[in-house]
Order: C-alpha cells, then structure tokens, then sequence
C-alpha cells in the first residue's frame, strides 16, 4: 500500500518508508483525508439545501398567515363600510329611488361580498391539507386564476397530510409548475377553468394530486409532453417547466405522472404510491 518504486538496471525495490507500518499508517492517513474531502462539502451542500428548504417553508408559511391577515382586513373594512351602505340605502329607499338602490346594490354590495365569499370559500376547501406550505401555494394559486377569470374547482374532502417519504420543496415545486401550466394553457380557452382535487385512494394505498383544465384544441398529443420537447410546446417556459417536473419526479420511483386529453380538456395526475406497499412488489 505505500509508495513503491524500482529502477530500471537493477532489480532491487525502493519504499519511500523504513517499514510497513510506516506504509500502514501512511495509508490511514490518505483514506481518512480523502473522505474528509469528500463528507465535508456533501455535509455543507446538505446543510445549505436544508437551509433554502426552512426557508422555502418560511415563505409559504409568512404567505399564507398573509393571506389569513388581508382577509381580516377586507372583513374589517366590509363590516365598517357595511353602516353606510345600509344608510344609503335608507336613504334611497326612503326616497324611492329605485335606480339609486339598484346602483348602489350592483356598484358596492355584490362586488364586495363575490370576493369575501370568493376567499372564504378557497380557505374552506383548503382546510383538510395539513401541510401549511402546500396550502398557501395553493391558495396562492387559486387566487392568482381567480383574478385573471379563471373559473376555480377545489376537491379536498378528508383530512391529508403529505407522505413524508418525499420533500417538502419537491412537491411545491411540483404543484407550482402543474398550476402554472394549467393558468397558462386554460386562458386561451373559451370557458377558462380549473378542477384541482387531493386525496387518498385506500384501496391502492396512494396519495393523489389532480389537476385539471379546459383547453384550446379538442385533444392534446401526448407523446410531444415527454422525450425531449423540442418544437412541440407552446413556449419555453412550459417546456422549461415540464423538463423540471420531470426532473424531479425521476428522484421518486414510487411516483407516477399520468396525462390525458379529451373534450378540450387536460388532466395531470401526480400517484404517490406509499413505501410500505411499494415494498411487497
């Protein structure tokens, strides 16, 4: 294991130590330097990504209680408003006047209760997701295609809380591409809209997210959303993004991805199979 070398005109062999424990020690010495070269910018590159991963979970967290705050406020402010709407509407009432009671009704009445109702009602549906990060981008999300007239679905009807078998930042990341790609294909649709659903199957014990949008053509050829996407997508920020969903789901065997078109419409299943019964097969 030491350093070895012979001279060409003779046959005797030279060590550069005076013994084999020499040699021995010389040689822990090199394996134990070399794996320090190794574990420790590993340990540091693991470090750093558990740092960006809290801080990731920061952010959706201080967005979500954003959320929960700014509808605190339009709340306040409603209920705060809602004196003088009532007064004026007195008032108009009191005057007979019909067309300022109907003005006042279309003008402040029903635009300030569609979008408290609007809100309340994501943040209902959205209570079974345990997962405080992946409830904020959804919220996020949903809000961002209300506000561009995106007709909005949510299905999420028991309790779930992601499998722990798979990171946090994966699944946002993922979420956040298929959301993206649905908000950007559905505009161009002539009735905008998203179905979104979360749930378990017990009977194939899995994990299920579903997103689904209405779309331009009738059908979408599949084969041009896998290989290697060249020329066959809307843009490159959808191809960027489907080469960085795919890339991700490649970290997860136990994950499948299926796709389907039909009617003008695009489904995107995200199958979490659970560890314990990817095991047995």
């Amino acid at each position: 294991m030491g350093i070895i070398f012979r001279l060409n005109s003779g046959q005797k062999t030279y060590s550069l130590f005076s013994s084999p424990l020499q040699a021995t020690l010389a040689t822990i010495a090199f394996i134990i330097v070399y794996g320090m070269a190794i574990y420790i910018p590993t340990k540091l590159l693991q470090n750093k990504s558990a740092i960006q991963n809290q801080r990731l979970e920061l952010e959706n967290l201080s967005q979500y209680t954003s959320h929960i705050e700014t509808m605190y406020d339009e709340l306040r402010r409603f209920r705060h408003d809602y004196k003088n709407i009532l007064l004026s509407l007195n008032d108009a009432v009191e005057n007979r006047d019909i067309d300022q009671v109907s003005d006042i009704f279309k003008r402040v009445v029903i635009p300030t209760n569609v979008n408290v109702e609007t809100r309340t009602s994501v943040l209902g549906k959205l209570t079974e997701v345990k997962n405080l990060e992946i409830k904020s981008l959804i919220y996020s999300k949903t809000m961002e295609a209300i506000n561009k007239g995106i007709r909005v679905e949510i299905e999420i009807e028991k309790p779930i809380k992601l499998d722990t078998n798979i990171q946090i930042t994966d699944m946002l990341r993922t979420i956040s591409i298929l959301f993206d790609n649905a908000i950007n294909a559905t505009l161009k649709a002539k009735q905008p809209q998203i179905n979104l659903s979360f749930f378990e199957d017990d009977d194939k014990n899995t994990q299920v997210f579903q997103i689904g949008n209405s779309t331009q053509e009738e059908h979408i050829n599949l084969s041009k959303l896998s290989g290697r996407f060249n020329g066959v997508l809307t843009n490159s920020r959808h191809g960027l993004g489907l080469r960085n969903l795919r890339s991700i789901l490649a970290r997860y065997p136990f994950i499948q991805n299926n796709r389907s078109s039909k009617d003008y419409w695009f489904e995107q299943q995200i199958v979490i199979y659970k560890v314990s019964q990817t095991k047995k097969k």
